[in-house]
């Protein structure tokens, strides 16, 4: 009963896989038998994917000489103590806010004769834009906002659903400053960009992949209970259907593709949606960094890896599911779309 009732609610995906594979179980006589859970996927820790930069080479007699910048008002809140222990998106902020300035700081040191201050802050802006694809990754991939976006929920009670995740759309407008800021147009509102992050902090990553480890896991074990039918005592002794053949078909069509892959529906929507710009953000970021011979952490490039085979392995276990499906209903005569001979 309690079963029947999660299966009410399209969101409980871990009810509708229980219901589903009780009633396969029963439907072909076998037991469920599930895989060990494996290793939880982890966002990196915090040190293990960070950044370092050069230090500053502009001292306090310097910054005293750009009386007639705004980039002097920029430096004295990046060296106040708020400044100095910001977080990364903070760092950023003010990286980008430095570059913007710069161009008409060193021309009016140049107007002031101060050639040499102008030389100076202009190996700084070019060392900061050097080090920007670095700032980009710190402050967005790898910062607080991605790491609890990717953190897996306690439960998916309330996934899948068909609202739309405020997270792609402030992951496609990330994306969008992101090749802006690469190919040196630093304008920016900081207001936009720290709303923007905290949308991405309360998107649906960690909950889409915690929903495909469970359906790997479930279509692996369904896909172990239909195999066992093909292998071993046959469903069918002939191509003609039994009446465990059509509840075997039954049970595919009420629960397998009527609840389940409703669901998966709309996880793959959510995945696409997601996944269209954040291999876009990593794949600009990743060129980027190469160009400036920075080198993205091992700790990152792992948990990528490691990230793209959980969700290419959810793809293969559901396409080995509805193969066995297949064979299954062929040896007793019926085919998927439910027309018998």
């Amino acid at each position: 009963m309690l079963i029947l009732q999660g299966c009410s609610d399209t969101s409980g995906l871990e009810a509708s896989w229980q219901d589903y594979l009780s009633r396969l179980s029963r439907v072909l006589d076998r037991d469920i038998s599930r895989d060990p859970s494996g290793e939880v996927l982890h966002f990196p820790r915090t040190r293990d994917i960070a950044m370092t930069f050069a230090p500053s080479n502009i001292d306090i007699l310097d910054f005293l000489r750009m009386r007639r910048c705004a980039l002097r008002e920029t430096i004295a809140q990046r060296n106040s103590i708020l400044g100095r222990h910001g977080d990364e998106s903070a760092k950023l902020l003010f990286d980008l806010r430095f570059l913007n300035e710069a161009r008409e700081c060193i021309q009016l040191l140049k107007d002031d004769g101060n050639d040499s201050l102008a030389s100076q802050l202009s190996d700084a802006a070019r060392l900061k834009q050097q080090e920007l694809p670095k700032r980009i990754f710190a402050a967005g991939i790898a910062g607080d906002e991605f790491r609890e976006f990717w953190k897996m929920p306690p439960d998916l009670r309330d996934y899948p659903s068909s609202g739309e995740d405020p997270s792609i759309a402030a992951l496609a407008r990330w994306q969008r400053w992101q090749q802006r800021w690469l190919a040196g147009n630093w304008e920016h509102d900081a207001n936009d960009v720290l709303t923007t992050l905290g949308h991405i902090r309360m998107g649906g990553g960690g909950s889409l992949l915690k929903a495909e480890e469970l359906n790997t896991r479930e279509l692996r074990a369904a896909a172990k209970l239909i195999d066992q039918r093909i292998s071993g005592r046959a469903l069918c002794l002939k191509p003609s259907p039994t009446s465990s053949a059509q509840q075997f078909r039954n049970v595919l069509g009420s629960r397998f593709i009527g609840v389940i892959q409703q669901q998966a529906s709309l996880i793959n929507q959510h995945k696409y949606g997601l996944l269209k710009n954040i291999d876009t953000i990593e794949n600009e970021l990743f060129s980027a960094m190469a160009a400036q011979d920075a080198e993205v952490p091992q700790a990152y490039l792992n948990w990528l890896s490691q990230r793209t085979a959980l969700l290419a392995n959810a793809t293969k276990a559901h396409q080995r599911h509805v193969k066995l499906a297949g064979e299954l209903l062929s040896q007793c005569g019926l085919s998927p779309g439910g027309n018998s001979p």
